[in-house]
C-alpha cells in the first residue's frame, strides 16, 4: 500500500495543527513492523530536519515555491497529479481545491470558521468554509481530532458520522520521555527571562485563544491583592495582539512577560516551574497545551468551551466561558491550595496526560488505512 503524505505545511508556521501533522506522520512512518506500507512525504523547498533519516520504506519528495497561496493551491496539486498512492493524507489543512480524489483524507481539526467567525480574518473565515466543504464531500472520510469537533462536523457539514474518525492529539517527546536537568532548567529560566513566581498561558496569541480575559483576571487581582505573582504568556504573536496591554496601568504590564515562541527542549521547564496554568481559549478542536502542562504536574485552569472538558476530563479546574468573575475565582481558588491538595492535583493531572499517545493514535490511523485498503 502507498501512502503520500503532505508536510508542506511544516514550512511556514508551526502551531499545534503542524506539530500534529510532524508527530502523527513521525510514529506512523517509525512502525517498523509493517513494511507493506510505503510512504512519500511532501515537503515544501527542503526536507524538515526531523525527516532526515532515511528508511527504505519511506520517499521524500521536495517541492519549490514562495508565495503561500499559489503553492497550496497551483503548485502542490499539479505536483500531487503525477504522483500514484493508494491514499492521500493531509494531516495539517485539507487537500487542495483543485486536487480530486476521493481517496483523499484530509484533517480537519475544527470548524471555527462557522463556530466563532468574529476571531478570524473575514477572508481566512471565508477560505476555510469552502476547503472543510470540498473535503467533507470530495472524501470518502476525514479526520477530526475530538469527539466534540466530529459531531460539529456531522452536523454542519452533513458529513456521516461513520465517515469521520477521532485521530486524538499526543504528548510530544520532550514531555513524554521528560528527564529533569537542572542545567536545562537553570536555561530555559535565563533564556526566555521566567520570574520566580508566575501563572503561565501557552499558546498562539490570538483573539480565540482569549488572552485579554486572563489579562484582565491578573491584572483585577493583582490591583485586589489577592495574589501576588507574576504572568507568562508563552507562544508566537498573532493578529489583534497589539489591543492586548492596552488601558494597562504600568505596574501591571511590568508583572507581564512575553517568551515568544520556545523551543522544545526547553518547553517543559516552562511549565514546570509554573505556579499553575490558564487555558482561557473560547474555541479549541482538542487543546494540546493544557494537557502538556498537566503531564509536568502543573495544576490547570480552563474554559469550558468546546472539546476542553472532553479532553481534559475532571482532571482541570473549570470556569464558565468568557466569565471573568469566575476566572478569578478559580485562580485564588487554585493558588490557594495546600500542598497536599496540590500533590493530588498533579497526580491525577499526569494520569490524565499520559492516556494521550502518539503511538495509540497512530494505530488508530493505520487501522483505518488498511481497513479501506482491504
Amino acid at each position: 500500500m502507498r501512502v503520500l503524505i503532505d508536510l508542506t505545511s511544516l514550512a511556514d508556521n508551526f502551531s499545534g495543527i503542524e506539530r500534529f501533522a510532524l508527530s502523527i506522520t513521525k510514529e506512523l512512518i517509525s512502525d517498523q513492523s509493517r513494511r507493506d506500507i510505503e510512504y512519500t512525504l511532501l515537503f515544501k523547498n527542503e526536507v524538515h530536519k526531523e525527516f532526515l533519516i532515511e528508511q527504505n520504506n519511506v520517499k521524500n519528495i521536495v517541492i519549490n515555491g514562495k508565495n503561500k497561496l499559489i503553492f497550496n493551491q497551483v503548485q502542490l496539486p499539479l505536483r500531487l497529479a503525477t504522483i500514484k498512492a493508494d491514499y492521500y493524507f493531509f494531516p495539517a489543512f485539507p487537500a487542495p481545491f483543485f486536487f480530486f480524489n476521493r481517496n483523499a483524507i484530509s484533517a480537519i481539526h475544527d470548524v471555527g470558521c462557522w463556530d466563532c467567525p468574529s476571531k478570524n480574518k473575514k477572508y481566512m473565515t471565508l477560505y476555510f468554509k469552502i476547503m472543510y466543504r470540498k473535503a467533507a464531500h470530495g472524501h470518502k472520510r476525514v479526520v477530526t481530532v475530538s469527539h466534540f469537533s466530529k459531531n460539529r462536523i456531522s452536523k454542519i457539514l452533513k458529513k456521516k458520522s461513520d465517515e469521520i474518525a477521532v485521530i486524538y492529539d499526543g504528548l510530544s517527546d520532550c514531555f513524554a520521555n521528560f528527564n529533569y536537568e537542572k542545567d536545562q532548567d537553570l536555561k530555559a529560566k535565563e533564556a526566555y527571562g521566567l520570574p520566580e513566581n508566575y501563572i503561565l498561558c501557552l499558546s498562539t496569541l490570538e483573539p480565540r485563544k482569549n488572552m485579554r480575559l486572563l489579562v484582565d483576571a491578573f491584572s483585577n487581582l493583582i490591583q485586589e491583592k489577592k495574589i501576588d505573582t507574576n504572568l507568562v504568556l508563552a507562544g508566537r504573536k498573532g493578529w489583534l495582539i497589539d489591543d492586548l496591554l492596552s488601558d494597562l496601568d504600568e505596574k501591571i504590564i511590568n508583572r507581564i512577560h512575553f517568551t515568544g515562541f520556545v523551543d522544545d527542549n526547553l518547553l517543559p521547564y516552562v511549565y514546570k516551574n509554573a505556579q499553575v496554568f490558564v487555558f482561557p481559549s473560547v474555541y479549541e478542536g482538542f487543546g494540546v497545551p493544557p494537557i502538556e502542562a498537566m503531564s509536568m504536574g502543573v495544576p490547570v485552569i480552563s474554559s469550558d468551551a468546546a472539546s476542553l472538558p472532553e479532553v481534559l476530563g475532571d482532571s482541570a479546574f473549570y470556569f464558565e466561558n468568557r466569565n471573568l468573575e469566575e476566572l478569578k475565582k478559580q485562580i485564588v481558588s487554585v493558588m490557594n491550595l495546600t500542598q497536599i491538595q496540590i500533590n493530588l492535583v498533579k497526580e491525577k493531572g499526569i494520569i490524565q496526560a499520559s492516556k494521550y499517545s502518539w503511538e495509540t493514535e497512530a494505530i488508530k490511523f493505520e487501522k483505518i488505512l488498511l481497513e479501506e485498503y482491504n
